[in-house]
């Protein structure tokens, strides 16, 4: 819906800059996604506490998706992304140093869930899949900074938020399963 904007080449993010076509639209959309994700998070915490084993690790793992959930709150309204070719503000700056945070805190989640569901007992293979995934995720971001400003960069950041979100719905599965 905005003209000049290509998927395979412009970054998600590029959608929520200064002065872009239904930035206030998907602000608002990203927004409800980001607040479904954080009280995900929540369900989580308590998913944790009702198994009662090994605790720590999954509310340190719930408190990480949690925080993450916020973060991807402020990325879109807060910090959105300097339009390309603009002079860089802090919050376009703060919007990159988020995004390094949030990978950070998805990678550590993904692990500490892994080792928790490893733990407690319950889908043991969480731990080696969650493994694949960071593995997936680095490789994937590492495509997205060696292809940054070329044609298929908006591709590449596509494919390294759907190696994250893929797990968070097998996660979902998981617990729906085991709740």
């Amino acid at each position: 819906m905005r003209p000049g904007y290509h998927h395979l080449s412009d970054t998600v993010s590029e959608l929520f800059s200064p002065g872009s076509p239904n930035k206030i639209l998907l602000t608002v959309l990203h927004t409800a996604f980001a607040l479904l994700l954080t009280s995900f998070g929540f369900g989580l915490l308590r998913f944790v506490q009702n198994i009662g084993r090994h605790k720590s690790i999954g509310i340190a793992a719930s408190l990480d998706f949690i925080l993450a959930g916020i973060l991807n709150i402020l990325t879109a309204t807060v910090f959105p992304q300097d339009a390309w070719g603009s002079t860089p503000t802090f919050p376009g700056e703060m919007h990159i140093i988020l995004s390094g945070v949030l990978s950070a805190l998805s990678i550590l989640y993904m692990i500490l869930f892994g080792i928790w569901f490893q733990r407690i007992g319950i889908a043991k293979f969480f731990l080696m899949y969650s493994i694949a995934t960071v593995i997936g995720v680095v490789l994937a971001a590492g495509w997205f900074m060696a292809s940054y400003g070329s044609p298929i960069m908006g591709l590449s950041e596509r494919v390294t938020i759907l190696v994250g979100f893929q797990w968070t719905i097998l996660l979902a599965v998981v617990v729906l399963k085991n709740d």
